[in-house]
């Protein structure tokens, strides 16, 4: 297993591999701060203030996530920054089409979905189909 990760890490572009390692940390934060923030919002005695800071300190983890993801794409050679830039525009396409699909759906009352669980599932639709297309996109051009 091990040698299937070294393998997998030496076959990483200089500029990816920057990109994994200035992750972590912003990666490591943001779960941190999920798990505070699940905790937090159960406490029913807490203070307005105190609930939106807690709900909003994981966005500021992502935003800093995202910050080293810009980096990485002014760092990137041609052919993975188009990669990169093809499987986010498809991701976004995608997500897109299923955004305007719940809201068609649920103002026709054909559905009755959580706002919970609708939010949920697009996000992870956006996360999920930029990996899968991220991963044909790179077999499709290595």
């Amino acid at each position: 297993m091990k040698g299937l990760f070294v393998r997998y890490w030496q076959g990483l572009s200089p500029a990816l591999q920057r990109y994994w390692r200035a992750g972590l940390a912003p990666s490591l934060a943001f779960l941190c701060l999920v798990a505070v923030h699940e905790v937090v919002s159960r406490q029913p005695g807490l203070a307005m203030p105190w609930r939106v800071g807690f709900a909003l300190a994981p966005v500021l983890a992502l935003a800093w996530t995202f910050a080293i993801y810009l980096r990485f794409l002014g760092e990137c050679d041609e052919l993975e920054r188009r990669i990169e830039l093809g499987a986010l525009a498809w991701a976004a396409g995608i997500t897109l089409h299923a955004v305007m699909t719940a809201l068609f759906l649920l103002d026709a009352h054909v559905v009755d979905w959580p706002a919970k669980d609708v939010a949920a599932g697009l996000g992870l639709m956006l996360l999920c189909s930029y990996a899968l297309i991220r991963g044909w996109l790179h077999r499709r051009y290595a």
